[in-house]
């Protein structure tokens, strides 16, 4: 199992206050508490859909078992699964990630003892991204029971300007169907095919059934 949090929240989102205004051509400020609750609520639509991190935000990754502990010692050359089996990577939810701020393993003792930067690399050429240890490198053993091992990473585009513009665009039709439809309780409230469509490109899937790929893989049921 494996837990995942907001370390540090974002304090941007995708579309700005103003851009939602320009798109809805509203000149007053009357609305702007509901359109920053919109604001809001379209960034969050549109991280949940794609399973990316927009604008910048800090997570925090625990694990409890990193798959490899107590695994028996074998003898000669492996292909295929078990070649992917012994890469050992662990998938970092809610890409694209930018930095990995620090990796941290506890024992029963519930110390922190830094995992060295000498240990493993960040993959950000796929997508999620990965951390991946480098050759020869083994995770540590003995961990306490839960929560393990803590990866500390940086994910998100960045600020609002550096959103992909079909994203932004995607959040403005949603945000001006949700300002459109205010009010309407009777039937369910649900995107308009134009902001899917745009945010399609841009969804992360995880398609393996790999058994071998085992819990190091972890989906907190945004992406299977």
């Amino acid at each position: 199992m494996a837990g995942l949090k907001i370390q540090t929240a974002q304090t941007d989102f995708a579309v700005t206050l103003a851009e939602i205004k320009s798109h809805l051509k509203i000149e007053t400020s009357d609305d702007d508490t509901l359109l920053g609750i919109i604001r809001v609520a379209v960034d969050s639509w549109a991280k949940e859909y794609t399973h990316r991190t927009l604008c910048t935000t800090i997570y925090e990754l625990f694990i409890d078992d990193l798959s490899d502990i107590n695994v028996p010692l074998r003898e000669g050359m492996y292909n295929g699964i078990d070649a992917i089996y012994n890469r050992r990577p662990i998938v970092l939810p809610f890409s694209p990630v930018s930095a990995i701020n620090h990796a941290k393993y506890y024992g029963d003792n519930d110390v922190a003892v830094t995992y060295s930067t000498d240990n493993y690399f960040l993959d950000t050429a796929s997508i999620p991204s990965r951390f991946t240890l480098k050759t020869g490198k083994t995770f540590p053993n003995n961990l306490r029971p839960v929560n393990g091992f803590e990866i500390k990473y940086t994910a998100g585009y960045g600020a609002n300007t550096s959103v992909p513009s079909a994203i932004k665009m995607a959040c403005l039709i949603y945000a001006s169907y949700l300002y459109e439809h205010r009010g309407d309780n009777e039937t369910p409230i649900k995107a308009p095919y134009s902001a899917t469509a745009l945010l399609e490109p841009y969804v992360v899937k995880r398609l393996s059934t790999n058994p071998y790929m085992t819990n190091r893989n972890y989906s907190f049921g945004v992406y299977g």
